[in-house]
């Protein structure tokens, strides 16, 4: 009976330590890397991971968007959906102390393309529409419908977790808690970011203990995870895909044979490190649930048989990525293998002033499955989408993606997720750090004390 009791007095203190120590702390500077070298802190221009620090929605996307309240408190549509009435959460702040109020929301969301007309009320807005909003939810949960309040000079004010303590253009950027945050101060001191950095810099940084949060890129996630390194992922939002020029696209059997040429399973697998997926369409399966439909597999002597049908007058392909991007160059070099075996012979140039054909990233922008075909089309120098009706169904988004890439002018390769490494110190809390969109949750994170 004795030994039973202090083997339950053991394992409850044990608890009780474990407890302690995992309970969050507050305190501690985030030391964050990354290789893009973003030139301006806003909405507009900023990555989503970045401005998410500083500026907010009306609503907010959890971590299977979902949407959730955020400076909206709460809402409600009519009937047809095409008037939806947003209540303001009370109290919030900008980070130049100025009231979130209706009028500073409605200036912050002018008539959008989609034929909005936005207007105060006396706790909050109103937007009305010709036609039905189902979209509207996910639609202002994106960055490019932050709420921000302006300067004179045109410097933004964000109502987010963390206000801007310094930024360096394209170099440094120093975030401090924001002590009046509506949801909580965050358990961060404050945020560093050092912009710029090669994947390769960063990796070392994290090992020397010099970093606490990194991009990786493929080739290093098995590096980072056999050295103890917490991983994060976010589900394949970033496409990679070729994209000829208009003016050079050329006979569409030298396009079709190229995309048949193309080895995905390959670069998928080795270069990439089996993490991503082989796209045969712009939307990735998770998003879109029918790029199944779409082709993937290679067909070499298809592809040889459409090649040999091209005049031999016709001038070399030109493909370009970007010098920046080691991936790329990766990926470009393996496509011209590749396309070489089939009887296709491109040159493969970061220099070129103006390439037939360019390797180009896309990010997806909304967890919508029309309004993000809607963006990389955009992005990627498509024109506007024909066909879908609205609300948008599964098989007009289809036949709407369909039609973008059935004359390969533009050729999707692989859908990549967004990864990070962090050091074991970093942990989070109620929510996860990384949601499966890519956007960074960093106001729950916290630093646990380090083990000697």
């Amino acid at each position: 009976m004795r030994r039973s009791l202090l083997l339950c007095l053991a394992v409850a203190s044990l608890a009780a330590r474990v407890a302690a120590v995992e309970r969050p702390r507050y305190g501690g500077t985030l030391r964050v890397e990354m290789q893009a070298a973003v030139r301006a802190l806003d909405p507009a221009e900023a990555p989503e991971r970045l401005a998410g620090l500083v500026f907010e929605r009306l609503v907010r996307l959890d971590e299977r968007g979902r949407p959730q309240p955020a400076l909206a408190l709460s809402w409600q549509s009519s009937p047809g959906g095409r008037r939806w009435q947003f209540h303001l959460r009370p109290g919030v702040k900008f980070h130049d102390g100025s009231a979130l109020t209706p009028a500073a929301v409605v200036a912050s969301l002018p008539a959008s393309a989609n034929g909005w007309t936005v207007g105060p009320i006396s706790d909050g807005i109103v937007i009305r529409s010709d036609h039905p909003l189902p979209g509207l939810l996910p639609e202002l949960a994106a960055v490019r419908n932050s709420i921000v309040l302006r300067a004179p000079d045109g410097a933004p004010s964000g109502t987010g977790p963390f206000r801007v303590a310094q930024w360096e253009p394209e170099r440094r950027a120093v975030f401090t808690a924001n002590e009046e945050y509506w949801d909580g101060r965050p358990f961060l001191d404050s945020i560093t970011v050092e912009m710029g950095r090669s994947p390769q810099q960063q990796i070392l940084d994290l090992e020397l203990g010099r970093a606490d949060l990194v991009e990786l890129s493929p080739g290093d996630v098995r590096r980072a995870s056999q050295s103890g390194m917490k991983l994060w992922s976010s589900a394949p939002v970033t496409l990679f895909a070729m994209v000829f020029d208009p003016a050079a696209a050329g006979d569409e059997r030298l396009r079709e044979a190229l995309a048949l040429s193309i080895d995905r399973a390959a670069i998928q697998s080795v270069l990439l490190q089996k993490q991503g997926e082989p796209a045969g369409g712009l939307l990735p399966e998770w998003l879109s649930g029918y790029a199944f439909l779409f082709r993937t597999a290679r067909d070499t002597a298809r592809a040889r048989q459409l090649a040999a049908a091209i005049p031999p007058s016709a001038a070399p392909l030109t493909l370009g990525y970007d010098s920046a991007d080691p991936l790329a160059r990766s990926i470009a070099e393996r496509i011209a293998v590749n396309a070489r075996e089939a009887g296709i012979r491109p040159q493969v140039s970061p220099q070129a002033a103006k390439p037939d054909l360019r390797l180009v990233r896309a990010r997806i922008r909304s967890l919508e499955p029309q309004d993000a075909l809607a963006g990389l089309a955009s992005t990627l120098g498509l024109g506007e989408l024909a066909g879908l009706s609205d609300p948008a169904s599964p098989e007009a988004c289809y036949e709407a993606e369909r039609a973008l890439v059935e004359d390969f002018r533009v050729i999707p390769l692989v859908h990549l997720p967004e990864i990070y490494a962090s050091r074991a110190a970093v942990r989070t809390w109620q929510t996860p750090g990384l949601l499966k969109s890519g956007e960074w949750r960093l106001e729950d994170v916290w630093l646990a004390p380090e083990r000697p």
